[in-house]
């Protein structure tokens, strides 16, 4: 009698894999671009993509002003169709502990955020929109006034 081992799931496993890893979603693009404010670069800012009914696409901009756009995994970039686009300042989160005082842990030294106008921030006042075109490299700049 012939065992089949671990072999049959191994193909099975690599074939899932090799669908998924070569070519990625068809219902995605990759996204990525830079951010400008009155012509200079927005460093630590953050994107956020919004497609209805699906996940958002987020993004945090170098000290160029680049980004990359990741959904359900790193460098994926979002779904494909029209996005409403917001960008705000990142902020470095600090979460206080009880041995703070004991340890002499403190909040991160304030760093000087983006300037970036209030409209762009949230969903109901932004003015960006974006369209992802599924399996495409999307080159999407935002320059800001």
């Amino acid at each position: 009698m012939r065992s089949r081992g671990v072999g049959g799931v191994g193909v099975v496993i690599l074939t899932l894999l090799f669908a998924v890893g070569c070519g990625g979603r068809k219902d995605m693009g990759r996204v990525s671009g830079t951010v400008t404010y009155q012509g200079k670069p927005v460093p630590e800012a953050v994107l956020r993509f919004t497609v209805k009914d699906k996940s958002p696409g987020l993004a945090r901009t170098d000290s160029a002003g680049r980004y990359t756009l990741n959904t359900l995994r790193k460098g994926d970039g979002g779904f494909a169709g029209a996005s409403v686009v917001t960008i705000t300042p990142w902020v470095e989160p600090f979460i206080e502990r009880p041995d703070d005082a004991v340890t002499g842990r403190k909040p991160p030294p304030e760093v000087p955020r983006p300037d970036i106008p209030d409209r762009y921030r949230t969903l109901t006042t932004t003015p960006l929109t974006a369209e992802i075109i599924a399996g495409k490299s999307n080159v999407i700049d935002f320059k800001l006034d």
